[in-house]
């Protein structure tokens, strides 16, 4: 039997990375800087310079200072709103019930 790998596709990492951000506890320790991001998304260094840039240059995502050379990234509301947009579309795309019953 062949195993089936499970690729994401740019939205799902996007979305992954957003959710990553928006669900951080802001406590000194746990602000999300890139490493922490690439971890948490398992994501490679070029990866997630690359999808950071795309959220930063939608507004999704803010870059913040902290100390000198310490930053770290997060959410907009422009951000927590595509985060909600994205729930409600796969809520949307998940079958009904009801459509399975109808057989």
């Amino acid at each position: 039997m062949q195993r089936q790998k499970n690729y994401r596709d740019r939205y799902d990492i996007l979305r992954n990375v957003l959710y990553i951000v928006a669900n951080t506890q802001l406590l000194y320790r746990n602000y999300m800087n890139k490493m922490r991001i690439a971890y948490a998304a398992s994501l490679t260094h070029l990866q997630v310079v690359d999808y950071l840039g795309q959220l930063l240059a939608s507004g999704l995502l803010v870059k913040m200072e902290f100390k000198p050379f310490y930053s770290y990234y997060e959410i907009t509301e422009r951000g927590r709103r595509c985060l909600e947009l994205f729930d409600e579309l796969e809520d949307d795309m998940r079958p009904s019930p009801r459509a399975n019953n109808s057989n």
